[in-house]
C-alpha cells in the first residue's frame, strides 16, 4: 500500500478537535471534531474511524465516518467504507459493499464538466435509483448505489 507524502494518523491515536492544513491526510486511528484540507486528500483507513466533517480536495473512505463529507474534487467509498452523513462532490466512486446512510449530492460545477464521461454513469444511478439495472452490474453494488441516492418517493 503507497502512504500518501504528508500526514499518517496511526490506528493508536486519538485526536479530538479540529485538523486543518494543505498537505494529504491518512487516518487509520479515530478523529473526534473537524477535517479541513480544502487542496488536499483525505484517506480514511480500514481501520479510521471518523467523527467529524470532512472538506478536502479529495477524500476516500475504507473505514467508518459519521459526519458531512464535501469533496471538491471526488469522493470514494471503497468496499469496506462506511459513510453515515450527506455527501457533497462532483465526481463520486461507491465501491460494491459499501454502505452510505444519508443524502448524495453531486455538483455539477463548470470544472467537473470535463469528467461527466467518467461519472455518467454513478450520477444516471443515483439520481435515478428507481432504474432497470445493467445486465453486468452486481446487485450488491446496485443496493449501494440506490442507498446512496435516498429516499426518492418511488
Amino acid at each position: 500500500m503507497v502512504q500518501p507524502s504528508g500526514g499518517i494518523i496511526t490506528s493508536t491515536i486519538l485526536i479530538k478537535g479540529e485538523i486543518s492544513g494543505s498537505e494529504d491526510l491518512y487516518i487509520d486511528g479515530e478523529v473526534q471534531g473537524s477535517i479541513d484540507l480544502s487542496s488536499g486528500r483525505v484517506t480514511i483507513g480500514p481501520h479510521g474511524k471518523i467523527s467529524a466533517d470532512v472538506d478536502a480536495a479529495e477524500i476516500v473512505v475504507r473505514g467508518k465516518v459519521k459526519g458531512a463529507l464535501l469533496g471538491r474534487e471526488r469522493v470514494e467509498i471503497g468496499s469496506t467504507g462506511e459513510v453515515h452523513g450527506n455527501i457533497s462532490t462532483p465526481r463520486i466512486s461507491i465501491g460494491e459493499g459499501a454502505q452510505i446512510h444519508g443524502k448524495v449530492e453531486i455538483d455539477r460545477a463548470e470544472k467537473a464538466q470535463h469528467n461527466v464521461s467518467n461519472t455518467a454513469q454513478s450520477n444516471s444511478q443515483i439520481s435515478r435509483p428507481q432504474g432497470k439495472p445493467s445486465g453486468n452490474t452486481p446487485s450488491m453494488a446496485q443496493a449501494a448505489t440506490m442507498k446512496a441516492g435516498g429516499d426518492n418517493g418511488d
